[in-house]
């Protein structure tokens, strides 16, 4: 029988780790937000559309490359494979971006819509 050696994990400081676990959890709550209100009524007039739209949107926030949720979460494995906390600021900088982006651009669409 052919086993794979057992993954070991080095202990984490709790307090960073915790600390990037929450901007983790932001940055990924962020952007399922800009994925939500790109997909909402006054930008996709049809429901359909939208959950399908809404549920690509979020499968392709977590797997694409360059993705700031991926980057994150990706910090986060890795770190607690190596024992070191990596606090995911630039990932979370990048979210807050693509979210106020995309609120001006959906408020606007829904100023013109009516």
């Amino acid at each position: 029988m052919n086993r794979s050696a057992p993954v070991t994990r080095s202990p984490v400081p709790l307090l960073p780790a915790a600390l990037a676990g929450l901007l983790a959890v932001a940055c990924c709550a962020l952007l399922g937000a800009a994925v939500g209100a790109l997909c909402a009524r006054p930008v996709v007039n049809r429901h359909g559309w939208s959950l399908a739209a809404t549920v690509l949107g979020a499968l392709l926030v977590l797997v694409t490359d360059g993705s700031p949720a991926k980057a994150a979460v990706t910090g986060l494995v890795s770190g607690s494979l190596t024992g070191t906390v990596r606090v995911p600021l630039l990932p979370l900088a990048g979210a807050v971006a693509v979210t106020v982006v995309v609120a001006a651009v959906t408020s606007r669409l829904s100023a013109l819509r009516g």
